[in-house]
């Protein structure tokens, strides 16, 4: 039996062994600080048979009351990964089907739904139109995008413009994943109230290899990709900054945790050798979802980044909304933050995406 100092050893070693593959392959750290010009990738691929599963997000951290915050995550086509994958939720063969989560912290304006390309979707192949049943429509190409959300109390209809300062999440032979800063503009009717909004947000998309261009059936656990851990974060740092937070785990080891600063008219940094999230409290009670899987959520945490001896950011957070479900196979939600940026106190809102399958059944 192996010591607790020799696997704490061996947990380091094999996840440093898996950041030097993931860096190995992928080259984002080197084009961050290149303007965006790639505006031909964003596109939903449902005619292909290898990038055969793309993402569209679109995340504002900071609402006034009582919405808090606003995130819409759709995913065209099925992973085959154990943290995304909701087979659950199909309603077609899974490279023909389209799950999406939206909404905000106020009551009934969250939404988990999914859809069958072929028969509720209407889906340019160039990506100027997404439109999933009645609940979401995205329209127009890059800089300039139109979201329209619709349902029985709730909607949303805001004009985004993309600036050209992109944060490559992963830029890999398989895996390409980028966030836009974009001004946004519009308006929420809720429950018949209209509240006019605009602000800065964050425009995403993401494209990956699949394997149900080569195969029709769900694949059993065993055989899909092992990530076990996600959590993804913005924090709104005054008017015109976002900082992102990601931690990423992968067949039980980190291989990502990492800070992203975005700031107006400034290319994105990224800081990934001192950067920590860690939960400080967590909810009494173990969520139990719709296919039965169980996960603990955090209430409350801390990120802290650095860059040698100068401290980025200290980001003390507490959930104070609903977690939606449905954020691949794990929730969705907004927290109040409290902490340091660059030298200076900073406090606001933040957005949190948040899956850990350590209890799934």
């Amino acid at each position: 039996m192996k010591s607790p100092t020799s696997r704490t050893i061996l947990s380091k070693f094999r996840s440093s062994a898996l950041r030097h593959g993931v860096s190995v392959l992928d080259t984002a750290s080197a084009r961050q600080g290149e303007a965006f010009n790639e505006a031909a990738l964003i596109r939903p691929n449902i005619d292909r048979k290898l990038f055969n599963v793309s993402h569209y997000g679109v995340m504002i951290p900071n609402l006034p009351e009582p919405f808090r915050y606003f995130s819409l995550m759709a995913i065209i086509g099925t992973a085959g990964n154990r943290m995304i994958d909701t087979e659950h939720m199909l309603v077609d063969k899974p490279s023909r089907n389209v799950t999406q989560v939206s909404g905000t912290a106020a009551p009934g304006t969250g939404q988990f739904s999914s859809y069958s390309i072929d028969r509720d979707c209407e889906i340019a192949l160039d990506g100027s139109l997404v439109r999933l049943g009645s609940d979401v429509t995205l329209s127009g190409l890059y800089p300039n995008i139109q979201l329209s959300i619709t349902r029985e109390e709730f909607s949303l209809e805001i004009t985004l413009h993309c600036h050209d300062n992109v944060t490559w999440f992963a830029h890999a032979p398989i895996y390409k994943h980028l966030g836009l800063m974009a001004d946004y503009q519009g308006h929420i009717v809720y429950r018949g109230n209209r509240a006019e909004i605009a602000g800065l947000c964050t425009y995403e998309y993401f494209t990956m290899v699949g394997p149900y261009g080569l195969v029709s059936k769900p694949l059993p656990e065993r055989l899909k990709v092992p990530m076990n851990f996600f959590s993804y974060q913005i924090v709104q740092i005054e008017s015109d900054t976002q900082l992102m937070l990601a931690k990423v785990g992968f067949a039980g080891e980190t291989v990502m945790e990492a800070a992203f600063v975005r700031s107006r008219g400034e290319c994105s940094r990224t800081y990934s050798h001192a950067t920590h999230f860690e939960v400080t409290q967590w909810e009494t009670e173990v969520r139990v979802a719709p296919d039965g899987r169980r996960m603990r959520l955090p209430v409350t945490f801390t990120w802290t980044v650095e860059n040698g001896e100068q401290v980025i950011a200290v980001i003390n957070g507490r959930v104070d909304t609903p977690f939606t479900y449905g954020l691949c196979s794990g929730y969705v939600g907004g927290y109040s933050y409290q902490g340091e940026f660059e030298g200076r106190k900073v406090q606001g809102r933040a957005y949190i995406e948040y899956v850990d399958t350590a209890l799934f059944l």
